[in-house]
């Protein structure tokens, strides 16, 4: 196979001298792309090439939908064939498993033509029903527009080569691992030094921040530090936390989310899981902290009072733009102690690496949003739909919102980018002032027509297709098939610009898509989040009502989905009160069961809106005078104490924040007397009783 000199050339200087990673771009016929690439690379260590996509024998292959197993390792080379598909998340991640002088290849057709491809991967993007006609793809002709802007991003045509040579000017290999060795330390003071004092470890990827951990997890143990926790979003996450650990340790013995040494024990445990915890920690690694809830995170803190939290600044699966925003603001002033280690030295390759650099700058991870003006007082505020159209043709306008989004939501990635641009049920509308972006609402179309044939299936639980995520499950949790059949729109994204959050302009934008979607017979609009007090605040104040509660909560959270819903339409109405009568009575057999553990905040919260119960607790008001005054024993009239709460939540309002998580969880929720105890340090069942008697004598009183 002939290649253009200049090509050849661009790999021989490559292979001779310390090169940056770059991109090439193969495209062309899907065959002659192919033969190219593997005749340009078969020269090379077929072990240190990985092929993503249809299989190539000559070198490693993977699908690239298990990218994922490959983030651990490391490559010369990555071919990335897109004519298997593509996957924004994956060509992001994969690219930070090429090592220094490395290669990042894409194959793809001609440039004219990929937009308009029929990508495999299109079917795990786009929602049933939105796939009968083809979709040209705006996000591919976004990305094809960043290869001609990156002088960086070499392109082979089958009659033409283009590609400059990024040659390495300062090598500071000898540098490269002191900011590693200084997270150690920073680490093994945590561990060892004085309480309360946590540390905070941000660094872009390949920098090392991962095997810091392991490494300082292993210095722990050989010192005889008992027992280390590790937390993630997902345990995949902290392999290379324990790889680098049994590295050092080569005596110990691993299983999956543990590794023993001479009775030491590095183990991972789930969030959720680790904040029930009563063991004895001596220290908690939180990896990838940003891809989990700020309040999540707050609650580690607070439990644990040796804890380390490390976090990518830029992530391929969630951003760490929140967590730089709004968690180490507060973190500093929960506790102010805290020190922090930022990692900037790349390990794995060269500073100023031009293929980190070109996925940067692609996905918007570059990007700061700024306001020209905070006084809105004298400025006219603007709310509009914005097309996939206008976006395309406006980068700096696409560049705010999706850079809004990021740092709104901790788990908006490269792959939401992807959807936003292509998938036919996604629009968005945005909120200005001027020329500044303030505010972004996105939604996703789902139920109605679609459903004809299948309502009933979904309904009785024997089918669910891709995508119409509240339509589907309020329909099967409730049987509802009308609802199914009821356009809709859910918020999925909803992001106000930090400097103006608290001025009402999130529930302008939401007036303003209310009122868009009456104007197309929408007859619901829903959103689907991890339900807290304070997001669920929001909703409710603007006429959403909370319609179901997932029965276990999210393990990257802590917290169970709520979803809301508000109906447009007289008929639409009657279908929820219908749904909303069935969720509350839901609640009130669930609350000492599967949401034993929901925060006494959110379940007074949803308590308060409930439809009027059939509960008649009236008549028996005499007895619980006789409790309140010490004339009755609890253990005769607790079903009548907690089925007063229920029918008066807002009672509970008038005592203070302990007192209400107190009877909350020892009425509503019935924990158990241990729990109860340790929880609110009390010294045993007659203790208990005391405090809900004295409570009870309050609510009572000030009812009178």
């Amino acid at each position: 196979m002939k290649f253009p000199e200049h090509l050849l050339h661009w790999f021989e200087e490559r292979q001779s001298r310390a090169c940056h990673r770059q991109l090439l771009v193969i495209t062309g016929n899907e065959k002659w792309v192919i033969k190219a690439a593997v005749n340009l690379l078969g020269n090379n260590d077929k072990h240190n090439i990985l092929w993503v996509g249809n299989a190539q024998e000559k070198f490693a292959n993977i699908t690239i939908k298990n990218y994922r197993s490959q983030l651990g390792n490391e490559f010369d080379s990555i071919v990335l064939n897109c004519f298997s598909g593509f996957r924004a998340n994956a060509a992001m991640a994969l690219s930070g498993a090429i090592r220094a002088n490395g290669l990042m290849v894409i194959l793809c057709p001609e440039f004219k033509d990929w937009p308009n491809y029929a990508d495999p991967e299109q079917i795990n993007r786009i929602s049933y029903g939105y796939l009968h006609k083809p979709v040209e793809s705006f996000f591919i002709q976004y990305l094809i527009s960043t290869f001609y802007k990156d002088k960086s991003v070499a392109i082979l045509s089958a009659d033409k080569f283009s590609g400059e040579i990024f040659f390495v000017k300062d090598n500071l290999k000898k540098e490269q691992y002191y900011e590693q060795e200084s997270a150690i330390e920073g680490i093994h003071k945590v561990a060892q030094g004085r309480r309360n004092r946590p540390l905070v470890i941000t660094a872009d990827r390949g920098r090392g921040k991962s095997s810091a951990l392991g490494l300082a997890a292993a210095k722990l143990m050989t010192q005889g530090t008992k027992t280390i926790m590790v937390t993630a979003l997902h345990i995949d996450n902290t392999e290379q936390i324990f790889r680098h650990a049994q590295r050092m340790l080569t005596t110990s013995n691993r299983t999956k989310n543990e590794l023993s040494y001479q009775g030491n024990t590095l183990c991972f445990k789930p969030v959720d899981e680790l904040l029930k915890s009563e063991e004895n920690i001596n220290i908690v690694l939180v990896d990838e902290a940003a891809s989990l809830p700020i309040h999540v995170l707050i609650k580690l803190a607070n439990k644990f009072p040796r804890i380390v939290f490390s976090s990518t600044v830029h992530g391929y699966e969630g951003s760490g733009r929140g967590f730089e925003m709004r968690f180490i603001k507060q973190l500093s002033s929960l506790k102010p102690g805290f020190k922090r280690i930022q990692m900037l030295q790349p390990i794995r390759w060269y500073k100023r690496d031009t293929l980190e650099q070109f996925w940067f700058k692609a996905m918007f991870h570059n990007e700061r949003q700024n306001v020209e003006n905070n006084d809105l007082i004298n400025q006219e505020i603007n709310c509009q739909h914005i097309s996939k159209t206008q976006l395309l043709k406006d980068k700096e306008l696409l560049a705010s919102l999706f850079k809004l989004l990021i740092d709104a939501h901790y788990q908006t990635s490269q792959d939401d980018l992807q959807r936003l641009l292509d998938a036919p049920e996604i629009e968005c509308f945005i909120l200005t002032a001027g020329n500044n972006l303030l505010g972004v609402v996105q939604i996703v179309k789902e139920g109605g027509e679609p459903f004809n044939e299948l309502a009933d299936s979904v309904a009785n639980c024997s089918r669910r297709v891709k995508g119409h995520l509240v339509a589907q499950n309020i329909t099967s949790s409730y049987n509802k098939f009308p609802f199914l059949l009821a356009q809709q729109w859910r918020i999925s994204r909803i992001a106000i610009h930090p400097e103006h959050q608290r001025k009402g302009l999130g529930n302008q934008l939401i007036n303003y898509v209310e009122q868009q979607a009456e104007l197309q017979n929408i007859k619901f609009l829903t959103a689907s989040f991890g339900c807290n007090g304070d997001i669920l605040r929001f909703w409710q104040h603007n006429q959403f009502s909370l319609a179901k509660l997932s029965a276990k909560p999210e393990v990257s959270s802590g917290e169970h989905s709520g979803i809301c819903i508000k109906p447009l339409t007289v008929e639409a109405t009657q279908i929820s009160v219908s749904i909303l009568k069935k969720f509350h009575l839901e609640m009130h057999y669930q609350m000492d069961k599967n949401f034993q553990y929901v925060s006494a905040d959110t379940l007074i919260q949803i308590l308060l809106l409930q439809p009027n119960t059939d509960i008649n607790i009236y008549e028996d008001m005499e007895i619980l005078w006789q409790f309140a005054m010490g004339k009755r024993a609890y253990s005769t009239c607790k079903r009548l104490l907690k089925e007063y709460l229920i029918v008066n939540p807002q009672r509970l309002l008038i005592l203070t924040a302990q007192q209400q998580d107190f009877l909350v969880a020892t009425l509503l929720q019935n924990v158990t007397d241990k729990y109860v105890c340790s929880n609110f340090n009390l010294s045993g069942k007659k203790h208990i009783e005391e405090i809900i008697k004295k409570s009870f004598k309050e609510i009572l009183q000030t009812n009178n």
